[in-house]
């Protein structure tokens, strides 16, 4: 069993998801939108689990873009391995020639970048659980195997502990650059050129706090719905506050249920979990063992109510 003192450090994970996926919001059902030839539609969202001690994490979106191998040849996805951050070309110039750059920059022998069509702004992470979206970017990019996506952050990002205490959150490296290596089964495909792929944020260990400031050090991993299984069900009442922790050898997620009680988790690979339901006193945790997750499968898990 977990212990109350590193639960919380624990639950400083929450799931950043960017689907690449060709629907609105909360859907995956794919659009009319006739695709030029030679290219495949990408539109990128996001989702998140909150964190218990944070009351905002604020992240400034300026650019999202993907990386294409457009080559002939057919690589496994080892061979990207080599293709190490910092290797390609970035855009240079000021701010107001950033956005031209942006179409115009190139890669390396491992592909290119596409630029998406993106609405600049400030997304509050933190608002987004259990399964919402919200459309950050889309676009086309050339045919190939999109091997990376690359998010370029601005300077207005920021986290809240409560509703007066607003600190800047920089990244550690001082690069506006976030980068996700994206693996052939991380990514699932909807139609012909029309893609999804799902990505999970770990805060826990990208955001640091040292000598009273905090730094995002942004640490990834891409899913896919097909190659991974997910959790949801219910617990009550709303006064135990409950945190719920999914955890087995090799793998641990968490969830902070909606105010009816409900929640989801998702991107976790097949195996057998223990589902932890952790209340506030006076309020008793309780665990449910040996629950069965399959790839591609919601998990429905019975309605739990905590007693004191």
């Amino acid at each position: 069993m977990i212990s109350k003192r590193n639960i919380w450090l624990y639950l400083c994970s929450f799931a950043f998801v960017a689907a690449i996926f060709i629907s609105a919001c909360n859907k995956e059902n794919s659009t009319s939108t006739t695709i030029p030839a030679g290219k495949q539609q990408v539109i990128v969202s996001l989702n998140d689990d909150p964190v218990p001690n944070l009351s905002s994490v604020i992240v400034d979106v300026r650019y999202v873009e993907v990386k294409v191998d457009t080559g002939k040849e057919h690589h496994e996805d080892g061979y990207y391995d080599e293709d190490h951050e910092g290797d390609e070309n970035h855009h240079e110039g000021d701010e107001q020639n950033q956005e031209d750059e942006h179409n115009h920059h190139g890669g390396d022998h491992f592909g290119k970048w596409d630029t998406l069509s993106v609405t600049p702004g400030l997304y509050d992470l933190l608002k987004l659980k259990n399964g919402t979206d919200t459309l950050i970017a889309n676009g086309f990019s050339n045919l190939g195997k999109i091997t990376k996506i690359r998010i370029t952050l601005g300077t207005n990002n920021s986290v809240s502990t409560d509703s007066t205490h607003t600190y800047p959150l920089p990244t550690c490296s001082g690069s506006p650059y976030v980068y996700l290596k994206v693996k052939s089964t991380s990514i699932d495909s909807l139609s012909a050129n029309q893609y999804m792929i799902r990505i999970d944020f770990d805060v826990a260990r990208s955001i640091h706090f040292d000598d009273g400031q905090y730094c995002l050090k942004p640490i990834l991993k891409s899913y896919s719905k097909k190659t991974s299984g997910s959790v949801e069900g219910i617990v009550l009442p709303r006064e135990a506050l409950a945190t719920v922790i999914v955890l087995n050898n090799s793998d641990t997620a968490f969830a902070i249920p909606e105010e009816d009680g409900e929640f989801k988790v998702r991107g976790l690979n097949a195996g057998v979990y223990s589902v932890i339901y952790n209340a506030t006193a006076p309020y008793k945790d309780t665990t449910l063992l040996n629950i069965q997750v399959q790839n591609g499968i919601e998990t429905k898990l019975p309605v739990i109510t905590l007693h004191q």
